[in-house]
């Protein structure tokens, strides 16, 4: 019987280890300048560039969940692509990986709820926000293709374990509010 030929493996693109993950720092500054822009325009009173008077941005800018603990969401979401900026800019290690995964999962799922509300609950989109959103997925994508693949910790990084990890992200965000009593006023990054 003949051996059949198996086709060579598609490569893996992975951020060497020790190094920071350009990628990811790229993708996060794009994200902190929009975030950086809507919060800007929270914070000025002002409208946002391209979008009409009255129009998508202006609702959703002065909708009740605009502001999470009294600070604009947009802030928060600010912060939020600051520290995955800072930590994918770090000499990569597994546990900084591991952090901004989460961090990562956080903002997806966060994006996710906040753009719920947004089209269920204010019945209004803004541009920017759903840009700030197809920023935290792209991140999800590159950080899931980009992952830990050698050693016997890669082992945890499999897809299925990552779903995990990022569910995990979530419910302890979830649980922090919940148990904090915080009344939720944000409506986007």
């Amino acid at each position: 019987m003949a051996k059949v030929k198996r086709a060579a493996a598609e490569p893996v693109v992975v951020a060497p280890a020790g190094r920071p993950d350009w990628i990811v720092v790229a993708l996060a500054l794009v994200g902190l300048g929009i975030a950086g822009y809507l919060t800007a325009l929270k914070l000025g009173g002002n409208q946002a560039f391209l979008c009409r008077d009255g129009g998508g941005c202006d609702i959703v800018q002065a909708s009740r969940y605009s502001l999470l603990a009294g600070v604009p969401t947009a802030m928060w979401g600010a912060a939020l692509y600051l520290a995955i900026a800072v930590l994918a800019a770090l000499p990569r290690t597994l546990r900084r990986w591991q952090a901004t995964f989460m961090l990562v999962s956080a903002a997806v799922a966060f994006s996710l709820y906040l753009t719920y509300l947004s089209v269920f609950e204010i019945h209004a989109t803004c541009p920017y926000c759903l840009a700030s959103g197809l920023v935290a997925v792209a991140l999800l994508v590159v950080m899931v293709l980009r992952r830990p693949r050698h050693g016997k910790e890669a082992a945890g990084y499999r897809p299925g374990k990552l779903v995990g990890l990022g569910i995990t992200a979530d419910v302890v965000d979830d649980h922090h509010l919940k148990s904090s009593n915080a009344i939720f006023y944000g409506a986007f990054w």
